[in-house]
């Protein structure tokens, strides 16, 4: 009898040995993501939420020690698709994070997914990667590119904009949000015009502004081109008789004292601000404070949440067990700064929008004050395409 207890114990040993030595292996974490180039400012932001949460964790995933390797895609997809496949072939990576700019994640995905790497995106959701090339192993945390601009068409619709003109960059991201607004407008739209990711000189894009005679217009402006738009808009005097609205990372706390008051009373609709009261809020944005002086953006706060989701799914299942990982995944138990958060079908959120307004504060300087939220539980547009089930 002895003998056959010790026998069931011995095998019972070995059996555990392999999982408790899988539990202390590094999960080998990719941050993939534009340092520098025209988008540098937002990935370097992204970066720094990354951090935060790290710290938070002790520097571990569901109390596994991580490898993190960094990479800077340069703001170029050519660079983006070349980064993506050194992480697979030197780095074995098996998560990657980060990918803030929609035209360099379309390029770094394929061979990211065809390697079955874990892809948690930290900002960029272009439309094409919610429908039907919609993927188990991708999960978009931040939102769908035409996510705020479906809350935002609705109150502009409640509250009487008639007459609009829609503008963004050329290129992927500026294409969805400003065309999620124009779509879902239902009054006249007079036209739509997409810059070149360089320009910097928006003079002639205001003249036919003036000459259309709007009652507002939707402008989506990121990274090296928020400021010059901004500050044009404002001397171009336009702002004093057509209403500006746009996502809120034309005017953040990083952008803001470079805009001084040609951002003041600008409306974004967005997910989440610093004012919120969700749990954890607090504790990110003062931590954030100590560190840089000010607070956090968009861009901070959802890499926060992607480490934290991944800290929640390592703790149920690593990502050396592909199927349980996923399902862990997908469950999202985790508390997002935003409050309410779960993953649709497509592996992308749904959310609530909010509506907030850049004001100026008692000490003179500038916020974005939250205001309201427009609309709750918003789903993207092209979740139904994708073949994925809840």
């Amino acid at each position: 009898m002895t003998s056959r207890l010790s026998l069931v114990a011995g095998l019972t040993l070995a059996a555990l040995l392999p999982l408790s030595a899988q539990a202390q292996e590094p999960v080998r974490l990719g941050f993939l993501s534009s340092m520098s180039g025209t988008f540098g400012v937002l990935g370097t932001e992204q970066k720094r939420g990354l951090d935060i949460a790290l710290e938070h964790l002790g520097n571990k995933l569901g109390g596994r020690p991580i490898k993190l390797i960094e990479v800077d895609d340069k703001s170029s997809p050519v660079e983006a698709a070349d980064a993506a496949n050194k992480l697979v072939e030197r780095e074995k990576i098996q998560v990657v994070t980060g990918l803030v700019v929609s035209n360099s994640m379309l390029a770094a995905i394929d061979p990211l997914l065809k390697n079955n790497v874990f892809v948690i995106g930290a900002n960029a959701g272009p439309s094409q990667l919610a429908g039907e090339k919609c993927n188990q192993n991708l999960f978009v945390v931040a939102f769908a590119n035409e996510q705020w601009g479906t809350g935002l068409a609705d109150y502009l619709n409640r509250t009487g904009v008639k007459r609009m003109m829609f503008l963004g960059m050329d290129y992927q991201a500026g294409w969805d949000h400003a065309k999620s607004v124009a779509k879902n407008f239902k009054g006249e739209n007079l036209g739509e015009i997409y810059t070149p990711l360089t320009q910097m000189d928006f003079s002639s894009v205001l003249t036919q502004v003036r000459a259309a005679k709007p009652d507002a217009i939707y402008a989506f402006y990121v990274g090296g081109a928020a400021v010059p738009f901004m500050k044009q808009w404002k001397q171009s005097g336009l702002s004093k008789t057509v209403k500006l609205y746009s996502m809120g990372a034309i005017a953040d706390s990083m952008l803001l004292p470079a805009m001084g008051d040609a951002a003041l009373g600008l409306e974004t609709a967005y997910s989440w601000n610093p004012e919120m009261k969700t749990p954890g809020n607090q504790r990110f944005v003062e931590d954030f404070r100590k560190k840089h002086g000010r607070n956090p953006t968009q861009f901070a706060m959802f890499q926060y949440d992607a480490i934290m989701l991944l800290d929640a799914a390592v703790k149920e299942a690593g990502p050396e067990d592909a199927d349980k990982f996923r399902v862990a995944l997908k469950k999202a138990n985790f508390q997002s700064l935003r409050g309410n958060f779960k993953f649709n079908n497509n592996n992308f959120p749904i959310q609530d929008i909010i509506l907030q307004r850049v004001e100026k504060t008692s000490d003179g300087k500038f916020d974005v004050k939250f205001l309201e939220v427009i609309k709750k539980d918003v789903q993207d547009p092209h979740h139904s395409s994708c073949p994925l089930k809840s």
